[in-house]
């Protein structure tokens, strides 16, 4: 009898294996198995904003309900260019000349008055029909130039920097703050060892490659689907939208910060400010930052014929001082955004 009892303490517990013999039990998956380091570990703050920064990129990639909505608009706005474009809809070649009943569009009066003047249904001498033909050879190439100009009147300033820059702006950079806000974990984040002033530059840095690559990636789209317009526009106005899409942003950061509900107040700012100042006469719209994204698109295409309706009136400036605006204001911005999310109480409940 005591050997057997000898024997059973030997065993592993619940089963029939001598203990120096029985398997390990599996580690839990959350254990780890390296070794400890020699020394203390010393907190890093610049590992900790960078990875504040991987941690809120990750975050942003949650495509809320705003986002939604721009990729909504994306889709028709594309729709709606190649419908046009298909149509051949840009230049004036294929529109009817004012006031002509018998349906002459205007390349058919190009064509028409080509053909007159090369052959001899103009009397005249030969410096007369020399002079003729060069004006019809200004006339076809001011022609040529038609869609890229109704492109960027129609398309780049009436529709994408007056309504869809802002909205694309705004659907990450309102989120980026606001949504730590509303979900609860604004609190949590001003816990961590980061200053606040660091944690609010960390939010603007990881928000930047999303609200960029909306801004400037819808507006390729665009411009790829209105063909060889399209093509030009991108070439010129792509520096335009991206300086435009980071004053935007600091804007709405700055407002996620100040603001419980920052996206219905950036969404009241895009509608009502913005095109309210960017259409007003004088030196009022200088307030708004679609005018300055005009006026480095106005410089870029000087070339091609693009200025304001009523230059005497719109009183636009140069590309240079409206890039130096844009970036300016964006960091003028981010500073005050700073200051008023350091010096702000948030609350749990908020």
């Amino acid at each position: 009898m005591k050997e057997d009892t000898k024997e059973e303490t030997m065993r592993a517990p619940g089963t029939g294996v001598p203990a120096d013999v029985a398997p390990v039990p599996a580690l839990p998956p959350h254990y780890s198995t390296a070794s400890p380091p020699d020394g203390p570990v010393t907190p890093s703050p610049l590992r900790a904003w960078f990875y504040l920064v991987g941690l809120s990129l990750q975050r942003q990639a949650r495509v809320g309900q705003i986002v939604w909505i721009a990729l909504g608009l994306l889709a028709f706005s594309g729709l709606l260019v190649g419908t046009i474009t298909v149509s051949g809809w840009w230049g004036m070649q294929n529109r009817r000349l004012p006031r002509s009943r018998e349906g002459v569009t205007y390349q058919n009066w190009a064509e028409l008055t080509d053909a007159l003047s090369q052959g001899a249904a103009l009397p005249g001498s030969p410096e007369v029909a020399g002079i003729n033909q060069a004006l019809v050879a200004s006339y076809r190439a001011a022609l040529e130039r038609t869609d890229f100009y109704v492109f960027s009147n129609f398309l780049v300033f009436t529709i994408f920097v007056s309504f869809l820059l802002p909205i694309w702006s705004l659907s990450f950079a309102a989120d980026s703050l606001g949504g730590d806000r509303e979900g609860g974990s604004l609190v949590w984040l001003l816990t961590r060892p980061l200053s606040r002033p660091a944690i609010y530059l960390a939010k603007f840095v990881a928000l930047l490659p999303w609200s960029i690559g909306l801004s400037v990636g819808g507006f390729a789209v665009l411009c790829l689907a209105g063909g060889r317009p399209g093509w030009q526009a991108l070439r010129f106005y792509w520096p335009a939208v991206f300086s435009g899409t980071l004053a935007f942003s600091a804007l709405y950061h700055l407002m996620g910060a100040y603001f419980k509900r920052p996206a219905i107040v950036a969404l009241l700012y895009s509608f009502f400010l913005e095109t309210l100042l960017g259409n007003m006469p004088g030196y009022l719209k200088r307030g708004s930052i679609s005018f300055y994204t005009r006026c480095m698109m106005f410089d870029a295409a000087q070339n091609y014929g693009v200025e304001p309706e009523k230059p005497s009136v719109y009183l636009a400036v140069d590309g240079s001082t409206a890039c130096m605006v844009l970036l300016a204001a964006t960091v003028v911005f981010l500073v005050v955004g700073m200051v008023l999310f350091s010096r702000s109480e948030y609350l749990a409940a908020d």
